[in-house]
């Protein structure tokens, strides 16, 4: 069989083992042809203006690559998923790709870099390719169900914009050649804003034993009459909405929840005159409810003197000390000038308590050459925002 399957590497200090899995095995098929892909990584430094610096905020640095590609459809990754022992990752692209790989980690386990990535186009309900239709194969949202199994061979729920939608595609059963099944459609949603709608998606458990897990999603910069973010819950057709405090002028990417039931969002903010900028934040689960307006405590805040980019997805996992790995993917919008990063950072299992809303995080910064929370960001956004 082939398909998006990887070969990984078990890593600790070292590497001390080989097993094949099949991630996403799938009988070959000209319309959804699995491709092995060449990458080049090269590591990055946290900081680069000042190298020492491991901490920033609440959050440990834990590596970072800077990732390239000859292949022409490599790029806009938007949906980040990690497998709960960090060897394998699968991403989705706003251009309707599947992408899987082997994540490398050095002696220290900091992430080193990707082995066996490969690649194939998300399919349609005509079991047809939507790669390459920006139309149909916007996908921004990934979020893989391990309820049944400890992996990422599951059912892999995906948000898309323009077209809004959410569709759940079968892993499992089918790899890459699995058709998708459609969960709910504009029509559910509303109206949203072409460029600013389905842009982060988790899961929440479901409502009463038996039921399907619950989905949460966020818009990018759909606002409700008051003035918020626009989200929702959906049990199976059915809608609650609620509203996120918007924090301008950063705008919400994607979202994970984590074991204790709180949502980490990441958000991103660009202007031509501030540049690129990462916010994080952590929204405690007792907030979040059906007319609710959520908020939460700022974990990370930087500009451009880091290394970031247009962060968009975002996946997290559990270490053997309770820490909390923290993994996110840059959208580089096919643009030569932009760059697909991966990067890794750790929050320790004591610095996991939240401190509540008000409490937001002071960020030792040259404003004038980090670009955060200057004047900049007040300003009006001068350039296309990233897509």
């Amino acid at each position: 069989m082939t398909g998006l399957g990887i070969a990984y590497r078990r890593l600790n200090s070292a590497l001390i083992g080989c097993f094949a899995i099949m991630l996403l095995a799938a009988a070959p098929d000209a319309g959804a042809a699995t491709r092995n892909i060449e990458v080049s990584t090269r590591s990055v430094l946290w900081n680069p203006e000042d190298r020492t610096e491991m901490k920033t905020g609440e959050l440990h640095w834990a590596g970072g690559i800077s990732i390239t590609s000859t292949d022409k459809a490599f790029g806009g990754w938007s949906g980040l998923a990690v497998s709960s022992d960090g060897a394998t990752l699968l991403s989705v692209s706003d251009e309707g790709h599947w992408l899987t790989a082997m994540i490398l980690y050095d002696e220290r386990g900091r992430l080193s870099g990707l082995a066996e990535p490969r690649m194939a186009p998300m399919l349609g309900l005509d079991g047809k390719s939507i790669a390459g239709n920006k139309t149909l194969g916007d996908a921004e949202g990934l979020v893989v169900d391990t309820s049944a199994a400890d992996s990422l061979m599951g059912n892999a729920y995906v948000s898309f914009e323009r077209a809004h939608r959410i569709w759940r595609y079968d892993l499992a059963r089918s790899g890459a050649e699995a058709l998708p099944e459609q969960l709910l459609t504009q029509r559910h949603f509303g109206r949203l804003n072409s460029n600013g709608g389905l842009e982060s998606i988790e899961l929440l458990p479901p409502a009463k034993e038996g039921d399907r897990p619950r989905i949460i999603a966020i818009t990018e910069d759909t606002l409700d009459p008051r003035g918020n973010i626009r989200g929702f819950i959906a049990r199976g057709r059915d809608i609650s909405w609620f509203g996120v405090k918007p924090h301008p002028p950063f705008k919400p990417t994607d979202m994970v929840r984590l074991p204790n039931g709180d949502i980490l969002l990441l958000e991103r903010r660009y202007s031509m005159l501030a540049g690129v900028g990462m916010q994080l934040r952590r929204i405690t689960a007792d907030s979040i409810a059906p007319g609710a307006v959520l908020d939460g405590e700022v974990l990370l805040n930087v500009g451009q003197r880091y290394s970031i980019d247009n962060m968009e997805g975002l996946a997290v996992r559990t270490d053997e000390n309770g820490d909390l790995l923290i993994y996110m993917i840059s959208d580089d919008n096919y643009n030569p000038l932009q760059r697909t990063l991966l990067l890794m950072f750790r929050l320790p299992a004591d610095a996991r308590a939240s401190k509540g809303p008000d409490s937001e995080v002071r960020l030792p910064r040259n404003l004038e050459g980090d670009g955060s929370r200057n004047e900049a960001d007040r300003l009006e956004e001068a350039a296309r925002e990233p897509s």
